[in-house]
């Protein structure tokens, strides 16, 4: 099973064994990047496949000193069951 998540500039979209499985919609507002929206086909679910695209879109936000807004519902829960990315300015 290989994941390879790929970025545009609206989207993380994930590919397994090069199918599109899943996507996470953001927007970038100054200094802060908005996860808007995650969804997975059901057929990847538990896969790992939310959590490689949550874990894409925080990294890069880290390394370009962005702040996180998850207003997705999936990206809240993986913030709160990984304190490492913990971002005080993050709302």
């Amino acid at each position: 099973m290989n994941i390879e998540i790929t970025r545009t500039a609206r989207n993380y979209a994930a590919y397994l064994d090069g199918t599109r499985v899943g996507e996470l919609v953001y927007a970038r507002r100054g200094d802060r990047v908005i996860a808007v929206h995650t969804e997975v086909d059901p057929a990847a679910e538990g896969k790992g496949i939310g959590g490689a695209l949550a874990r894409a879109l925080l990294d890069d936000a880290r390394q370009g000193g962005l702040a996180v807004e998850a207003q997705c519902p999936f990206v809240a829960s993986y913030l709160d069951r990984h304190p490492e990315y913990a971002d005080p300015a993050a709302s």
